[in-house]
């Protein structure tokens, strides 16, 4: 495993400039994704930028299935396409490999599960070159498939159900914490390093923060636009925020700085079992428990109807899919912690 060294220097020591067209560089991490990497790949090739300005690295963890041979005998324009292997099967090493083997001016890391519009690289390099920040990116929407991914992705693109993670809904360009499918200035390679193989599942995050603590500017903007197609199963939905949430405890219990959203599933996982233990002896206790559970349920049913409508999902599988990821992520969250808190005694 590799832990990634502390900066060397400043992203704020000097202006970060860009030449007059950049070479972009777009890292794709992936494992068996034969139903998405085509398509992802033809709207790269659909980029108004000129596929000729643009690498694309698909760093791949041993597909089983057609992945590889799709990007192997995939008729590119780019100005390189090619198959990173990611022996070590995870998304932060992925991102690693991927990064060794790039030669752009601009990199930016795209999910396989994911599409982007024509302009997406375009406005990428504008926005980067325009605003001087270190990495900048857009809202992403989160596209349905089925009944129960429609309710997930409804759930995924409210504030009740993700927090304050702007980049799910924001419509107002502003400076942030994070941002999805970032594209980010080649010197933040240079200063901050390499992403945190022993965190997997949220180093993206944690990188971001690091991007920070050096001097650089994430910014959000609204003409940045991208597409996500979650997981089409609760239970897939589960396994996905449980791994969100451990990564979290993981950075958490090692004295990386979070934001408050990620703290409140494990306030809910942990202080509703600690209140309903209480409420056996206190008699405040139960109220409060009572009271919390009230709040949640109307407020997490008000909210899960007004993201249902604007896909036409299912309001009480919003309402399911909601609880599910905080639930899934708070348990995460304690068990990341308790594991690193265990290993490093």
């Amino acid at each position: 495993m590799t832990t990634p060294p502390a900066a060397h220097g400043r992203l704020d020591a000097s202006p970060l400039e860009l030449p007059a067209r950049p070479l972009v560089s777009i890292v794709i991490p992936c494992l068996n994704e034969e139903h998405y990497i085509t398509a992802l790949l033809d709207s790269l090739a659909a980029q108004d930028y000129g596929a000729d300005g643009i690498e694309v690295l698909v760093s791949d963890g041993g597909s089983t299935d057609r992945t590889r041979e799709l990007v192997r005998e995939y008729p590119s324009r780019f100005a390189r396409l090619e198959l990173v292997d990611n022996p070590r099967r995870i998304t932060v090493a992925g991102l690693n490999e991927g990064m060794a083997a790039s030669r752009g001016d601009c990199w930016i890391i795209i999910g396989a599960h994911s599409k982007v519009r024509a302009d997406f690289v375009r406005e990428s390099v504008d926005a980067l070159r325009r605003t001087g920040a270190a990495c900048v990116g857009g809202p992403i929407e989160t596209i349905g498939e089925g009944t129960a991914g429609l309710a997930i992705a409804a759930a995924m693109s409210s504030p009740f159900g993700v927090g304050n993670a702007k980049f799910r809904y924001a419509e107002e360009e502003g400076e942030v914490d994070t941002v999805p499918f970032g594209c980010y200035h080649r010197k933040v390679w240079d200063v901050v390093g390499q992403f945190d193989e022993t965190v997997d599942g949220a180093d993206e995050d944690s990188y971001n923060q690091r991007l920070i603590d050096a001097g650089g500017k994430i910014w959000l903007t609204p003409a940045i636009r991208s597409s996500y197609y979650p997981r089409r199963t609760f239970k897939a939905l589960a396994k996905q925020y449980w791994e969100y949430g451990a990564a979290k405890g993981t950075l958490f219990q090692r004295g990386r700085p979070l934001q408050p959203r990620h703290f409140a599933p494990t306030g809910m996982v942990l202080g509703g079992p600690g209140l309903w233990l209480l409420g056996r002896f206190s008699k405040r206790a139960r109220r409060l428990l009572r009271l919390f559970a009230v709040v949640y349920l109307a407020g997490g049913s008000v909210m899960a109807a007004r993201a249902a409508s604007r896909n036409g999902a299912n309001p009480v599988l919003t309402f399911a899919a909601m609880a599910t990821m905080h639930a899934s992520y708070g348990a995460g969250f304690a068990a990341g912690w308790w594991r690193e808190r265990s290993s490093t005694r």
